[in-house]
């Protein structure tokens, strides 16, 4: 079972406050660049469990918005074409069972590990939870790595998500380009609106609306800090923040919901 609150990954956030404030980046420069080995596939925003302080704002905004068989299709083919070999996809959501393509998709995937990137690791990461989950988890090919989080109606400790750095004062002296360990450790994100630096930062453009999506597969000398300067600000994994159990919401995240509930769509503004 993954655990994602630990001692560890707390005292690195600590570092990780200070190390991301202007004065030490301007010194000593970024400490986090984008990945160039991993990517994580937003499959999905469907979800169903209702998790406090979601990073995907399944629970705060929801949405049955998957990813297009094309759009993953489209990404191998640039991935071949340009001699990337991935050391590991990871496939999130939401509930990334729940894709109505799943089995497609795995296929597809599965297809591509065996022709051009044999070591390349597949890791699907569920909550785990219900009958329909459970039967597709047990359908997976063998070489398909399962990370479940055996999530259920007890709320977990989860990172204030939704505390935006920008409302903030601790963070009026923070370089928000300069991301956090999420870039090194999760690797870029493809989500049903295009690529971006993490997966996270898709999450957000999908309720802020920013429209900053790369719609190709970024070049390796494309650092995509521009996304990370909008949408940093505004992700509760910057710097350092009391992991909790409770929603905790402020104020720009409660004006992005308000008016993305209000939206015709009930989906990403524009």
């Amino acid at each position: 079972m993954h655990r994602n609150i630990t001692f560890k990954r707390m005292a690195l956030d600590i570092f990780q406050f200070f190390r991301a404030q202007k004065a030490a980046t301007g010194l000593l420069g970024p400490q986090f660049s984008r990945s160039h080995e991993y990517v994580e596939i937003d499959m999905t925003y469907r979800c169903n469990i209702r998790c406090h302080n979601c990073n995907r704002s399944c629970t705060q905004a929801p949405s049955t918005t998957d990813i297009s068989f094309d759009r993953i299709t489209a990404f191998l083919e640039q991935s071949i074409y340009s001699g990337i070999r991935w050391k590991r996809i990871r496939l999130l959501g939401g509930e990334p069972t729940l894709h109505p393509k799943i089995t497609m998709i795995i296929d597809k995937l599965m297809a591509y590990k065996v022709d051009h990137n044999p070591k390349m690791r597949i890791v699907l990461c569920t909550n785990g939870a219900g009958q329909r989950v459970g039967e597709v988890l047990s359908r997976l090919p063998g070489d398909i790595v399962i990370k479940s989080t055996a999530k259920g109606k007890r709320q977990r400790l989860f990172r204030p998500f939704n505390s935006a750095p920008i409302d903030s004062v601790f963070y009026r002296f923070a370089d928000f380009a300069a991301g956090c360990r999420i870039l090194k450790d999760c690797g870029i994100g493809l989500t049903p609106s295009g690529y971006y630096a993490c997966a996270i930062a898709g999450g957000i453009d999908r309720v802020f609306g920013f429209q900053i999506a790369r719609q190709q597969l970024p070049s390796p000398s494309d650092d995509m800090r521009d996304q990370l300067v909008i949408a940093c600000r505004y992700c509760g994994h910057f710097g350092f923040l009391w992991p909790t159990r409770q929603q905790k919401t402020s104020p720009s995240w409660d004006t992005a919901y308000r008016k993305y509930h209000q939206s015709p769509s009930g989906d990403a503004l524009t």
